[in-house]
């Protein structure tokens, strides 16, 4: 999984970090060649719990999801 954070250090001016609402837009496949893209909120966690959380809410709200490909965390 590659995590794009360019988006957040141009908005913040420093890398992802500290405790707070997470917002993240994430790409997934299904191993058939069929992308999707959601868009995540995670309330009340630290960056690194909420990277995992969001992973995880993404595949239940997505079925068939097989692997993400992309977790952008978002301004």
């Amino acid at each position: 999984m590659r995590t794009d954070t360019s988006e957040y250090e141009n908005t913040h001016g420093r890398k992802p970090r500290g405790f707070g609402l997470w917002f993240f837009e994430l790409l997934g496949t299904d191993g058939q060649g069929r992308y999707t893209t959601e868009t995540v909120r995670v309330p009340n966690s630290n960056y690194g719990p909420a990277k995992k959380a969001a992973v995880v809410s993404f595949k239940a709200m997505v079925g068939g999801v097989k692997e993400v490909v992309e977790l952008k965390v978002l301004p």
